[in-house]
């Protein structure tokens, strides 16, 4: 455990903001198999859910989508123009969700005329059309998404020392998880290292103690990626605690509905 201690020392000097809570999910990117997308203009790319690199793109699309502000529409949303490019979602269940650039429509003189709405997007899902105000999916639906790169994201130390303590401190969370989970489940849940965030840390009793805390978000998990909620975990971290960690506090952020095939796992609803 004086490893634990030594990589804690050199996190701390990293600042890392608090993550924001999600209020608005209108999809999970666990959910999603492929995207797609194309130019009127010629061009295409898909982006698949099991290549690691792509599934990173994945991931910051429906980020996009579940933070973008609701617009509301002064006129039906009806197809007032072919799309400059298309954004085809594929989810596991076989449904498509499409996102494609919003636009503006007036008529002068008995003629319509259509113009690209700067920063807004439609997303239509189960027949139903919403626009979203987004400004980096927007720009990503022109352009972004054809200087995506195919290459891996590169290592760093701060990323290398972050995935140790994950690691090291991954029983502590098992442990947490696993008794607050039990009685809302016949199986106990999973937290993999890269589902785990760090929201905050601090050094208590000043400059060079070694007394911490260490504030986490996790997202346990069945299987393949079936998350059952969100939790923030605070753990304290000192020489004197025995076995030097030492959770502190659990909160329960998020519920998620698993699938219908593994219904049989619940016991009752999560609170």
């Amino acid at each position: 455990m004086k490893k634990l201690v030594i990589l804690i020392l050199v996190f701390s000097g990293f600042s890392l903001p608090v993550q924001p809570v999600k209020a608005n999910v209108l999809m999970k990117w666990e959910d999603v198999t492929s995207m797609q997308i194309y130019r009127t203009s010629g061009g295409t790319r898909t982006f698949n859910e099991n290549d690691g690199i792509e599934a990173f793109v994945i991931q910051k699309v429906i980020e996009w989508i579940n933070t973008a502000s609701p617009v509301k529409e002064t006129s039906e949303l009806v197809d007032k123009k072919t799309p400059i490019s298309v954004l085809k979602i594929k989810m596991k269940n076989d449904d498509v969700a499409i996102v494609e650039p919003a636009y503006d429509c007036r008529v002068q003189n008995h003629t319509k005329f259509c113009t690209l709405a700067d920063g807004d997007v439609i997303l239509t899902r189960n027949n139903q059309k919403i626009r979203l105000k987004s400004v980096e999916l927007f720009d990503w639906l022109l352009t972004g998404w054809k200087h995506e790169s195919t290459k891996p994201p590169q290592d760093t130390k701060e990323m290398m020392v972050n995935d140790i303590l994950m690691l090291l401190l991954g029983p502590e969370i098992d442990k947490a998880v696993s008794n607050y989970y039990s009685k809302y489940f016949t199986e106990t849940t999973m937290v993999y290292p890269y589902e785990v965030e760090i929201v905050k840390v601090e050094r208590i009793g000043g400059f060079r103690t070694f007394h911490f805390l260490i504030t986490l978000e996790i997202t346990p998990v069945f299987g393949a990626h079936n998350p059952v909620g969100k939790d923030r975990l605070t753990f304290e971290i000192a020489p004197t605690i025995p076995g030097q960690v030492k959770l502190k506090n659990f909160g329960h952020l998020e519920s998620y509905d698993l699938p219908p095939h593994l219904q049989d796992l619940v016991k009752q609803k999560v609170k």
